[in-house]
């Protein structure tokens, strides 16, 4: 019985050396491909995945009928000021800005998203909505993990988090 308990932990020990070599030399990133944006179509009538491994923030008039919605909120702001502050905070959310740095201008932001421990990737894709007319800019937003197909609700934590520090800062 102790010999067995000492195989047991020096096997343990063994697989966590090899997780944290993995992990923390960045092997896990490529091991865990993100593959490209779900380049998603905001529209009422829109598909939503299956799974349940998805999150929506969209204006009520975009939002495709799904109970895993939120409705995103308006800023009297210039879209390139929204683009800024969203780009500026999602770092602090675990997100890294992949694709449409001039915000803006190109309308969509592409962040990647890890989990903290495993590195698993999601995509968050964010669609500025400019208004008619005025000044009020809102915004769509798609957050879905790459693989499995339930999130434990982290895409809908994540985006909550991160539209409330947006705004917070906006002074809304």
């Amino acid at each position: 019985m102790k010999r067995f308990a000492m195989v047991a932990i020096w096997g343990l020990l063994v697989l966590v050396g090899i997780f944290v070599v993995v992990r923390f030399t960045g092997l896990i990133d490529h091991m865990l491909p993100a593959g490209d944006p779900p380049n998603y179509t905001f529209a009422p009538d829109a598909d939503v995945p299956k799974s349940s491994n998805f999150f929506i923030a969209c204006p009520d008039r975009l939002a495709p009928k799904t109970h895993r919605h939120m409705k995103s909120p308006v800023f009297e702001a210039a879209a390139s000021t929204l683009a800024d502050l969203l780009i500026e905070t999602a770092p602090a959310h675990g997100m890294t800005l992949m694709r449409g740095a001039s915000g803006a201008k190109s309308g969509r932001l592409y962040f990647l998203a890890r989990s903290p421990i495993f590195h698993f990737p999601d995509w968050v894709e964010v669609e500025l909505i400019l208004p008619k007319t005025g000044n009020e800019v809102t915004f769509c937003l798609f957050a879905q993990s790459v693989y499995g197909r339930d999130d434990l609700k982290q895409n809908e934590k994540r985006t909550r988090s991160w539209i409330a520090d947006v705004v917070s800062r906006m002074g809304q």
